[in-house]
C-alpha cells in the first residue's frame, strides 16, 4: 500500500504527491483456528467460512491523520474496511482546493464497486483521523462475494448506499453553507470513529470542505463561542450534539441507518 500526502500549494501549481510505503505498519492475520476480532460491519457480515478463505489476504494497517492511501487512476488492488478510523474520498478542484465527496467508517468500505467491474480509483482517499483499517485483496474478495447470490446482493446494496451518499454530497456541497456542512461533517465523523476527541487540524478541515483555512477558523470560533464544540492542541471536542445537529443541514446520516438497510435486505434474501 502506498502513502500520499497533499501539501499546501499555490493555486497555479500541480500538487506534488510524495509516495511512501507502509509495510512496517502492516499486521498480517495469523493462520489460527479462531479469526481475529473484526469491527467493520461488512466484514462481520461475511460467513465464517468466507472469512477463513480470505484470512491469508487480510491485513490490518494503522493510519495517521491526513494520510493518503489511494489516488485517482491507479489500479485498485485492495478494498479498505475502516475499523477505528474514517476514510474521506476527495476531489481536487480547478483552483487547487480539495473537497470531500464521500466518507466511510466502520459501516462501509472504499473500493467496493471494483468487486463487480475491475477498474481504477476515482478519488483521493485520506484517513480523516488516526486509526485502524483492514485491507483485503480485491481479487480474492471478488471470488468470495460473487460465488453466492446472497453475498453478491449484499455488496450491491452497499454500493447503492455509497452512490446515495455521493448524490447527497453533491447537493450538500452545492447548496448548503460552510457552517452547515462543517457541523454535519463533525457529527458523521464522530459517529464513524466512536471517539470523544477528534484529532483534526484546520487545514485538514478546509481540505474536506473545499474552503480556505480562514473560513474554518471563523466558523470553529463561532461554534466554540456558542458552546457547541471546543478545541485544544489539535483536538475538537463536541460538547452539544443536538445543538450542533440543529446548526447543520438535513444531510446528516448515521452509520446505523446503513447497517439497518443492509440487514433488512439480507433478511429478505435469506427468506427467499
Amino acid at each position: 500500500m502506498r502513502n500520499y500526502s497533499i501539501e499546501q500549494r499555490p493555486l497555479d501549481r500541480t500538487p506534488q504527491m510524495p509516495l511512501d510505503r507502509l509495510n512496517d505498519r502492516t499486521v498480517r492475520f495469523p493462520h489460527t483456528e479462531q479469526m481475529p476480532t473484526l469491527s467493520n460491519f461488512l466484514l462481520r457480515s461475511l460467513p465464517f467460512a468466507s472469512l477463513r478463505r480470505l484470512q491469508p489476504h487480510i491485513k490490518k494497517v494503522t493510519l495517521t491523520a491526513g494520510e493518503f492511501i489511494c489516488r485517482p487512476d491507479e489500479p485498485v488492488e485492495w478494498i479498505y474496511f475502516p475499523e477505528t478510523t474514517a476514510l474521506s474520498e476527495l476531489q481536487i478542484l480547478e483552483d487547487g482546493r480539495t473537497i470531500e465527496v464521500s466518507i466511510a467508517g466502520y459501516e462501509s468500505a472504499v473500493g467496493l464497486a471494483t468487486l463487480f467491474w475491475p477498474g481504477r480509483g476515482a478519488n483521493w482517499v485520506q484517513a480523516a483521523v488516526p486509526g485502524m483499517v483492514v485491507k483485503v485483496k480485491r481479487d480474492e474478495l471478488e471470488r468470495v462475494v460473487t460465488e453466492t447470490e446472497r453475498l453478491s446482493g449484499f455488496f450491491h446494496q452497499s454500493i447503492q448506499a455509497y452512490v446515495r451518499q455521493l448524490s447527497q454530497k453533491v447537493a450538500c456541497n452545492a447548496h448548503h453553507s460552510v457552517e452547515e456542512r462543517f457541523s454535519v461533517w463533525l457529527l458523521m465523523l464522530q459517529d464513524r470513529c466512536n471517539v470523544s476527541r477528534l484529532k483534526l487540524t484546520q487545514e485538514q478541515i478546509a481540505r474536506v470542505l473545499g474552503v480556505y483555512r480562514p473560513s474554518v477558523t471563523c466558523i470553529a470560533q463561532s461554534l466554540r463561542d456558542a458552546g457547541l464544540i471546543d478545541y485544544v492542541r489539535g483536538n475538537i471536542i463536541i460538547l452539544d450534539r443536538e445543538a450542533l445537529r440543529e446548526r447543520g443541514c438535513g444531510c446528516y446520516s448515521e452509520p446505523t441507518t446503513v447497517e439497518g438497510n443492509l440487514l433488512r435486505f439480507d433478511e429478505k434474501v435469506r427468506m427467499m
